[in-house]
Protein backbone atom coordinates (compact mmCIF):
# COMPACT_ATOMS: atom_id res chain seq x y z
CA UNK A 1 0.00 0.00 0.00
CA UNK A 2 1.38 3.39 -0.98
CA UNK A 3 -0.03 5.65 1.73
CA UNK A 4 1.55 7.27 4.75
CA UNK A 5 0.28 9.52 7.49
CA UNK A 6 1.91 12.94 7.44
CA UNK A 7 4.11 14.04 10.32
CA UNK A 8 1.73 16.77 11.54
CA UNK A 9 -1.10 14.27 11.90
CA UNK A 10 1.23 11.84 13.68
CA UNK A 11 2.24 14.61 16.11
CA UNK A 12 -1.36 15.62 16.79
CA UNK A 13 -2.55 12.05 17.28
CA UNK A 14 0.44 11.33 19.52
CA UNK A 15 -0.35 14.35 21.68
CA UNK A 16 -4.05 13.44 21.95
CA UNK A 17 -3.16 9.86 22.90
CA UNK A 18 -0.70 11.09 25.50
CA UNK A 19 -3.31 13.39 27.05
CA UNK A 20 -5.77 10.48 27.14
CA UNK A 21 -3.12 8.26 28.73
CA UNK A 22 -2.45 10.86 31.42
CA UNK A 23 -6.17 11.08 32.21
CA UNK A 24 -6.33 7.29 32.40
CA UNK A 25 -3.44 7.32 34.85
CA UNK A 26 -5.30 9.81 37.07
CA UNK A 27 -8.58 7.89 36.83
CA UNK A 28 -6.93 4.57 37.65
CA UNK A 29 -5.14 6.14 40.62
CA UNK A 30 -8.52 7.25 42.01
CA UNK A 31 -10.44 4.14 40.94
CA UNK A 32 -12.79 6.13 38.72
CA UNK A 33 -14.12 5.06 35.31
CA UNK A 34 -14.25 7.38 32.28
CA UNK A 35 -18.04 7.50 32.34
CA UNK A 36 -18.15 8.11 36.07
CA UNK A 37 -15.72 11.02 35.75
CA UNK A 38 -17.76 12.53 32.91
CA UNK A 39 -21.05 12.27 34.81
CA UNK A 40 -19.59 13.68 38.02
CA UNK A 41 -17.91 16.56 36.16
CA UNK A 42 -21.21 17.26 34.40
CA UNK A 43 -23.05 17.41 37.73
CA UNK A 44 -20.48 19.94 38.91
CA UNK A 45 -20.66 21.96 35.68
CA UNK A 46 -24.36 21.75 34.82
CA UNK A 47 -25.57 21.61 38.39
CA UNK A 48 -27.69 19.11 40.20
CA UNK A 49 -31.00 18.37 38.60
CA UNK A 50 -29.48 18.19 35.14
CA UNK A 51 -30.71 15.65 32.64
CA UNK A 52 -28.98 12.67 31.09
CA UNK A 53 -29.51 14.29 27.67
CA UNK A 54 -27.61 17.40 28.80
CA UNK A 55 -24.70 15.30 30.02
CA UNK A 56 -24.52 13.43 26.71
CA UNK A 57 -24.64 16.69 24.73
CA UNK A 58 -21.91 18.42 26.73
CA UNK A 59 -19.62 15.42 27.16
CA UNK A 60 -19.77 14.11 23.59
CA UNK A 61 -20.22 10.59 25.00
CA UNK A 62 -22.99 8.35 23.73
CA UNK A 63 -26.35 8.40 25.47
CA UNK A 64 -25.97 4.64 25.98
CA UNK A 65 -22.67 5.08 27.86
CA UNK A 66 -24.09 7.93 29.95
CA UNK A 67 -27.22 5.91 30.71
CA UNK A 68 -25.31 2.83 31.86
CA UNK A 69 -23.00 4.98 33.99
CA UNK A 70 -25.95 6.75 35.61
CA UNK A 71 -27.55 3.40 36.44
CA UNK A 72 -24.26 2.19 37.96
CA UNK A 73 -23.81 5.38 40.01
CA UNK A 74 -27.40 5.17 41.22
CA UNK A 75 -26.94 1.52 42.22
CA UNK A 76 -23.75 2.46 44.12
CA UNK A 77 -25.65 5.19 45.98
CA UNK A 78 -23.77 8.18 44.53
CA UNK A 79 -26.74 9.73 42.75
CA UNK A 80 -30.52 9.63 42.87
CA UNK A 81 -32.97 10.27 40.09
CA UNK A 82 -36.13 12.34 40.47
CA UNK A 83 -38.91 12.40 37.92
CA UNK A 84 -39.45 15.63 36.06
CA UNK A 85 -41.67 16.34 33.09
CA UNK A 86 -42.07 12.95 31.39
CA UNK A 87 -39.78 11.28 30.31
CA UNK A 88 -37.08 13.37 31.97
CA UNK A 89 -35.29 12.18 35.09
CA UNK A 90 -33.29 14.79 36.98
CA UNK A 91 -29.98 13.70 38.52
CA UNK A 92 -28.96 14.63 42.06
CA UNK A 93 -25.97 13.78 44.20
CA UNK A 94 -26.47 11.88 47.43
CA UNK A 95 -24.33 12.65 50.49
CA UNK A 96 -22.22 9.62 49.48
CA UNK A 97 -21.88 11.10 45.99
CA UNK A 98 -20.78 14.47 47.36
CA UNK A 99 -18.11 12.74 49.43
CA UNK A 100 -17.02 10.72 46.38
CA UNK A 101 -16.59 13.91 44.37
CA UNK A 102 -14.55 15.53 47.14
CA UNK A 103 -12.26 12.51 47.51
CA UNK A 104 -11.91 11.30 43.91
CA UNK A 105 -13.03 13.89 41.35
CA UNK A 106 -11.84 17.21 42.77
CA UNK A 107 -8.22 16.00 43.13
CA UNK A 108 -8.17 15.18 39.41
CA UNK A 109 -9.59 18.60 38.57
CA UNK A 110 -6.94 20.19 40.77
CA UNK A 111 -4.18 18.51 38.76
CA UNK A 112 -5.53 20.15 35.61
CA UNK A 113 -5.98 23.49 37.35
CA UNK A 114 -2.31 23.37 38.45
CA UNK A 115 -1.29 22.74 34.84
CA UNK A 116 -3.36 25.69 33.61
CA UNK A 117 -2.01 27.89 36.41
CA UNK A 118 1.49 27.04 35.14
CA UNK A 119 0.67 28.56 31.75
CA UNK A 120 0.74 32.27 31.05
CA UNK A 121 -2.48 33.93 29.95
CA UNK A 122 -0.97 34.33 26.49
CA UNK A 123 -0.06 30.62 26.28
CA UNK A 124 -3.54 29.61 27.38
CA UNK A 125 -5.18 32.00 24.91
CA UNK A 126 -3.00 30.64 22.10
CA UNK A 127 -3.91 27.06 23.06
CA UNK A 128 -7.62 27.88 23.05
CA UNK A 129 -7.51 29.80 19.76
CA UNK A 130 -5.54 27.10 17.98
CA UNK A 131 -7.74 24.32 19.37
CA UNK A 132 -10.92 26.19 18.45
CA UNK A 133 -9.68 26.74 14.92
CA UNK A 134 -8.73 23.06 14.57
CA UNK A 135 -12.10 21.87 15.91
CA UNK A 136 -14.00 24.29 13.66
CA UNK A 137 -12.11 23.14 10.58
CA UNK A 138 -12.49 19.49 11.59
CA UNK A 139 -16.29 19.93 11.99
CA UNK A 140 -16.47 21.52 8.56
CA UNK A 141 -14.50 18.70 6.93
CA UNK A 142 -16.51 16.02 8.76
CA UNK A 143 -19.76 17.62 7.53
CA UNK A 144 -18.43 17.68 3.96
CA UNK A 145 -17.30 14.07 4.27
CA UNK A 146 -20.75 12.99 5.48
CA UNK A 147 -22.43 14.82 2.58
CA UNK A 148 -20.12 13.11 0.06
CA UNK A 149 -20.72 9.68 1.61
CA UNK A 150 -24.51 9.86 1.27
Amino acid sequence: MDFSINDRLKQLNGMLCEIDSLYQTLLIAKGVSDGEFVVMIALLSLGEGCLQKQIAETSYMSKKTINSTIKKLEKEGYIKLKAGKYPNMHIYLTPKGIEHIKENIIPIIEVEEHVLDSMSEEEFEHLMLSSSKYIGLFKEHVANFIIRER
